[in-house]
């Protein structure tokens, strides 16, 4: 629960008189205030947008970012805050962690709050440039009150290290109409921040530039493009993750099942590494292990990995044959994309 707020007026010689808690509706004001100077909030914070619109139709109130170079999504409500208001942010910041730099500084260009470089921003609000700009998220809620279980919901949210927060606001007026403010927040802003670090660590998801630049430093990032770009037009659109990428068959009735990874480190010195689960390739495509093999590079291998895959069945877990190897130039990338092209095109003729 956040701590109740009281607020008492000293002056001199008198005793401590207590200041009643004001009714003002402060929600567009808030924003107004905090536009103008986000610190009230947290002093670590610079807004890049206002009234930012996202992808799936809804609108972010304020848009930030902190000393640690992380995307904050602020919201703000009016009075006491029902708990369908954290499904609500959480959307929004399910798209602000999609943004990438140039996404965030397009807004803050349009929304006036910076002039160019949003580096050089961060720079001049903070004294230094994170390591990393744009690469963790997360969201707080500001409202004048929560209720029980709107509060219990962000604190178990939070200490499971999803990136969220609930900020009280609170307005008190004097007799002689003198307005102030006091703010708590649920969790710590240092300890929130602390939470989404570690969670972040525990397995961090690449963009797809970010995984491109990461198979050019290790010296594929040419065949690690021909293969993406020629294996997505026969299986599903590749899926980004700490090193690798996968890729998966489609169904008629619009399930996915992953097939593919390929490894943007160059692990072994040898190419652009890969894991096929064999079985379930053969079972889509309508082909012979011996078929696939075929399709394959020389170096594959069995790999019995591919049977702690998420989503294995019972007999998978038991049986399923992988193969796993590198492609090692684009001869190789160009035999097995031909492949599949031939396995899929007679599948639909079929």
């Amino acid at each position: 629960m956040t701590p109740e707020i009281r607020l008492w007026k000293v002056a001199d010689g008198a005793v401590p008189e207590e200041v009643p808690p004001s009714e003002v509706g402060l929600e567009k004001r808030l924003e107004d205030w905090l536009e103008g100077n986000i610190a009230m909030l947290d002093q670590d914070l610079l807004v890049v947008g206002r009234q930012v619109e996202t992808a799936y139709g809804g609108t972010i109130d304020l848009l930030c970012i902190d000393r640690e170079g992380y995307l904050v999504v602020v919201e703000l409500k009016q009075g006491r805050t029902p708990r369908d208001v954290a499904a609500q942010v959480l959307d929004y910041a399910s798209w602000a962690k999609e943004l990438a730099v140039e996404d965030v500084e397009a807004i803050a260009n349009r929304s006036a709050k910076i002039d160019g470089s949003l580096a050089k921003a961060v720079q001049a609000r903070f004294g230094s440039i994170p390591n990393a700009l744009c690469e963790r998220h997360r969201a707080i809620i500001v409202a004048e009150a929560a209720d029980d279980s709107t509060e219990r919901i962000l604190r178990y949210l939070s200490e499971l290290g999803v990136p969220i927060n609930f900020a009280r606001i609170h307005a008190f007026k004097d007799s002689s109409g003198q307005e102030m403010l006091a703010q708590a927040f649920l969790v710590a802003p240092e300890v929130a921040r602390e939470r989404v670090r570690l969670s972040s660590n525990r397995r961090r998801y690449l963009r797809a530039g970010e995984m491109q630049a990461l198979a050019d430093a290790n010296g594929i990032g040419d065949l690690y493009r021909k293969l993406k770009e020629s294996v997505a037009k026969v299986l599903t659109s590749p899926s980004y993750y700490s090193e690798t990428t996968g890729f998966s068959w489609r169904f008629e009735d619009n399930r996915t099942s992953t097939v593919l990874f390929v490894d943007a480190t160059n692990p072994d010195g040898d190419g652009l590494a890969f894991t096929i689960h064999a079985t379930r390739c053969c079972n889509c495509l309508h082909i012979s292990m011996e078929e696939l093999r075929g399709m394959l590079p020389t170096n594959a291998r069995d790999d019995k990995d591919v049977r702690t895959w998420q989503g294995s069945s019972p007999e998978e877990k038991e049986s399923a044959v992988g193969l796993s190897g590198s492609f090692r130039g684009a001869e190789d990338v160009d035999k097995f994309v031909a492949g599949l092209r031939r396995a899929k095109e007679r599948l639909a003729t079929n």
